[in-house]
């Protein structure tokens, strides 16, 4: 993600331009769960192969509250999937992707010391639910990993020559229009507008195993 101030006036209203679009626009074909926001216990720990990311800030929230949705790998998007993850390749058409959402208080814009700090507590939030995601659905026998939002690399499993973009896979996957400032894109989440932080999982568990996971992680959210 890359954070750059602009004129607040053209700035204001092309981003205003952008949410109307995407609003308008349906979903793919390829949306297996629609756009949903829920609460999820978050564990206390983070596995050792996430201990040393360089996040300079460790939460102790005990919930993280975000939208996930749940998609298909669009034909468009599987020699690419292929080259972020070489355990996938040959089954990139069973690859299920599941892009993440948490709203922030500051612009993912801003250059301020508070948004940065706010996007490194946001990393760790998604480092802990992603972790407990793949261990759970590990447990089951199933294929999955997080790839690492400020590298684009894949975190528990082998890492292949390409990265994977966030903001453009929720262009394909949710038609979310990026904002383009000339050097990078930002993204624009149609009702959030750029206070979002975006991250992606990915498994070849079959969706009825998906939503089961995803089911359990918010039931304990309310024990």
């Amino acid at each position: 993600m890359c954070a750059v101030a602009l004129e607040p006036q053209s700035t204001e209203q092309s981003l205003k331009r952008v949410r109307c679009d995407t609003k308008t626009r349906a979903l793919p074909r390829t949306t297996l769960v629609e756009p949903t926001v829920a609460k999820f216990p978050l564990p206390g720990k983070l596995p050792r192969v996430l201990t040393n990311l360089g996040v300079g800030i460790e939460t102790v929230d005990s919930k993280v509250a975000l939208q996930y949705s749940v998609h298909a790998c669009p034909r468009r998007m599987r020699r690419e999937i292929g080259l972020v993850f070489p355990d996938v390749v040959g089954k990139e058409s069973e690859l299920l992707i599941l892009p993440t959402f948490q709203r922030t208080e500051s612009s993912m814009l801003s250059y301020q010391a508070e948004t940065q700090a706010e996007k490194d507590a946001k990393l760790h939030m998604f480092y802990r639910w992603g972790a407990e995601l793949v261990s759970r659905l590990r447990e089951k026998g199933y294929w999955a990993d997080i790839t690492d939002p400020m590298s684009g690399l894949a975190l528990f499993t082998n890492c292949g020559p390409s990265l994977y973009p966030d903001v453009e896979g929720a262009e394909v996957l949710l038609r979310y229009a990026p904002y383009n400032l000339g050097n990078c894109f930002v993204l624009s989440h149609p009702h959030w507008g750029t206070h979002v932080y975006p991250a992606t999982a990915f498994t070849l568990a079959p969706i009825e195993a998906v939503r089961q996971v995803l089911s359990s992680m918010q039931q304990d959210c309310h024990q």
